[in-house]
């Protein structure tokens, strides 16, 4: 896994200690990969939750609103996860 280190479930330790760190948990990142919106970098895919997700799958969603997803395009672990409500940034 490079040097954000081995994973486990596909996570990888760095993205299970910020996950920890931000109050983040599993059924969050299984929502905001499932349900979010993607953006594509070089290396990385960013799936993220907005207003406007929320407003077509469901108030359910409100507690992911601001979470980014960052996963490796090699291999689809999740490399980090933090909050950002500013989706403006993420291209389609």
């Amino acid at each position: 896994m490079g040097s954000h280190g081995e994973s486990t479930n596909g996570i990888t330790k760095h993205a299970s200690s910020r996950m920890s760190a931000r109050s983040i948990n599993e059924w969050h990142i299984d929502q905001v990969k499932h349900f979010g919106r993607e953006s594509h970098t070089r290396k990385a895919i960013i799936y993220a939750i907005g207003k406007k997700e929320i407003k077509e799958n469901g108030r359910f969603l409100e507690p992911c609103e601001g979470i980014h997803v960052l996963c490796s395009l090699r291999d689809g672990s999740i490399i980090t996860t933090y909050r950002n409500n500013n989706l403006k940034s993420l291209r389609h």
